[in-house]
């Protein structure tokens, strides 16, 4: 049999002509087609692992948190400067919310609303601005009038974190000259050298934020807990 003959009968076996050059020679069959679906198909299967993934994820979220809450912000507040009594309460909200992330009983959004609040809070930073304000009550040179209106611009820079209007940067600017950063840690404690001159140049500084920021003068008169327990009740609500 000539091979003109072998190929046509190897074309009427399959159904097709075999492929032939344009001198009559047999083509390879081009593979473009079959790896392009398999790039397609690996393409999918890579977008299917990457949702599964993050659904994981997005899943322990809030066991993630919890234990973030527990093993490194817990014990921070319980080392802080801020009051027995305030600590208290804080660390007792803390637990309550570890509890309900734990449960995975928080929205996403909740969660990220914590976050914002949680990190680097001013609130949570408070108690050394009520060491500065013990030491100003114990100065020989202050008046009682100015002594008085010490603790009342400190009631309202604590009204503007209240509002979320004080940010943590502007907290370490106003106290930049009473008070340090610990840099493993980030708390910021009273400096050893603070003198009178010192704490009236806060006050200053204390006084223009408010003002800056439009904050009220009216008497201000709550707990550093009491105002914790306000910002955190606010980053629950559902609002969108």
């Amino acid at each position: 049999m000539s091979i003109e003959n072998a190929d046509k009968s190897k074309a009427n076996a399959d159904g097709e002509p075999a492929p032939r050059g344009a001198g009559g020679e047999q083509k390879d069959v081009s593979l473009g087609p079959a790896c392009l679906v398999i790039a397609i198909i690996g393409a999918i299967c890579l977008s299917l692992g990457v949702i599964l993934m993050a659904a994981m994820m997005t899943g322990s979220k809030g066991r993630r948190a919890a234990y973030s809450v527990r093993e490194q912000l817990i014990p921070w507040v319980e080392q802080s400067s801020l009051n027995p009594l305030d600590q208290q309460t804080i660390v007792g909200r803390l637990t309550e919310l570890s509890e309900d992330m734990e449960r995975e009983e928080l929205t996403s959004r909740q969660l990220s609303r914590l976050a914002i609040r949680l990190s680097d809070s001013p609130i949570l930073q408070w108690g050394v601005v009520e060491q500065l304000v013990a030491k100003t009550k114990t100065s020989e040179s202050f008046a009682a009038d100015e002594k008085a209106d010490f603790i009342a611009t400190c009631d309202r820079w604590l009204l503007a974190a209240s509002e979320g209007k004080l940010s943590i940067q502007d907290m370490e600017f106003a106290l930049q000259n009473v008070a340090q950063k610990e840099p493993k840690t980030g708390t910021l404690s009273v400096r050893d050298d603070v003198n009178d001159e010192r704490l009236r140049e806060c006050q200053r500084r204390i006084a223009t934020i408010c003002d800056k920021l439009n904050v009220s003068k009216e008497p201000f008169n709550k707990s550093v807990s009491q105002v914790f327990l306000k910002v955190m009740d606010e980053a629950m609500a559902e609002k969108d």
